[in-house]
């Protein structure tokens, strides 16, 4: 989680909570207002590049303003596992960026990076998640913020927004969960962590498949791909085995997907359910989850 690239922009809040997502050209907020009432919409753009001007707009007319979290899809940074260095925590993050600048495609006077623990060493190994992103695109985004004077609390990749909406993790939970035209994720959250994340290639377009095409082989290449992961997590992780399942797919069969995940599981798999009023909005489950990293920021401080 980018827990340093943390912006304090603004004047102070007037306590209505946001969360905004932005994907490849799509943009999405979702807002708890201190009257109690709340919002939340999605909005569709042209290209990546124009989804900064959707976010200016919907600052200027003011439909988000408070305090908030921004949430960043795939399209917007690169996530790499490497082995954490053997330096003092303090001086980590000013290493990264030479560490990763032949892994990813930014160069590092234009790389913003941060970093979070693998929680499980594996074979003696602290391994390490580092998420960059390009200064300049990024800056676009922060500085909106700041222009309107709404306080950006930091920013956040999508797959901690899904992370969120698990309410009870006490127990090892693996989500499939997706946004319109992205990727299908696959994570598994245990005690507030994720212990792993992946991106499932070739399942973006789901939403278009009718119920006949997916019993035609994709719902059993979806079953396939949750029991490899659940066999690495029990197997290689050494972790405790995964007893629930839960689907966050904005699709039009979402439920005829639950249904044959269930037949092919021996574990049960259900819909995961959004927070109360908004739950019709599964299209913008990013930028709930997004808005929901205030409560735990919040319960983290106490």
């Amino acid at each position: 989680m980018l827990n340093r690239i943390k912006t304090i922009f603004s004047r102070s809040s007037n306590n209505n909570q946001f969360g905004v997502a932005l994907r490849s050209h799509i943009g999405s907020f979702a807002i708890k207002n201190k009257d109690g009432s709340s919002a939340v919409d999605e909005y569709f753009t042209e290209t990546t590049e124009t989804v900064g001007d959707w976010l200016e707009q919907l600052l200027a007319e003011q439909k988000v303003a408070g305090e908030g979290y921004l949430v960043l899809s795939g399209n917007h940074y690169h996530n790499v596992q490497i082995n954490k260095p053997d330096l003092p925590d303090d001086e980590i993050p000013a290493a990264l960026k030479w560490l990763v600048k032949d892994i990813v495609p930014i160069e590092p006077d234009d790389m913003i990076v941060d970093y979070y623990d693998s929680p499980v060493v594996v074979a003696g190994i602290q391994k390490i998640n580092v998420i960059c992103c390009h200064l300049s695109h990024l800056k676009k985004f922060t500085d909106s913020f700041k222009r309107y004077q709404n306080k950006l609390l930091g920013i956040i990749t999508d797959e901690f927004a899904f992370a969120n909406l698990i309410e009870d993790s006490t127990k090892p939970v693996m989500l499939l969960c997706q946004q319109p035209f992205e990727d299908v994720f696959l994570i598994i959250v245990f005690n507030g962590q994720i212990y792993l994340s992946r991106r499932l290639r070739g399942f973006n377009e789901l939403g278009g498949y009718s119920e006949q095409q997916l019993s035609e082989g994709i719902c059993d290449a979806l079953s396939v791909e949750l029991q490899k992961s659940m066999d690495y997590f029990e197997r290689q992780l050494k972790q405790a085995p995964i007893n629930e399942i839960k689907v966050l797919l904005p699709i039009k069969h979402e439920k005829f997907v639950v249904e044959k995940l269930n037949r092919n599981a021996n574990i049960d798999v259900s819909l995961l359910p959004l927070p109360e009023s908004f739950e019709h909005m599964r299209a913008a489950a990013a930028s709930v989850g997004g808005m929901m990293e205030l409560q735990k920021a919040g319960a983290e401080d106490e």
